[in-house]
């Protein structure tokens, strides 16, 4: 099942993306549709990790950066959610 990690970092924000990104996590996806979603600038999703690696995933990247992971909140990505889809991030 997908998880969504959502985090606040106080640096690094490209570093950082760009290194969870390498790890499979997306910014934009899908929906039921197949209409791009695109997630808030500090949440991403992974389709295959579960909560606990996607926080040690985020973790592990602060640490290669030496940056505080301030706060994060990972969780299953179920089938029962809505958003405001958003424009593509600049």
């Amino acid at each position: 099942m997908a998880i969504i990690i959502t985090y606040d970092i106080p640096s690094k924000h490209r570093e950082f993306k760009e290194k969870m990104i390498e790890l499979g996590y997306k910014q934009v996806f899908k929906d039921q549709k197949g209409l791009d979603v695109h997630l808030p600038n500090t949440t991403l999703l992974h389709q295959i990790k579960t909560a606990t690696e996607a926080k040690d995933d985020a973790k592990r990247i602060c640490l290669i950066l030496s940056i505080s992971l301030e706060r994060c909140i990972s969780s299953q990505f179920g089938p029962d959610w809505a958003a405001i889809y958003g424009a593509p991030l600049k």
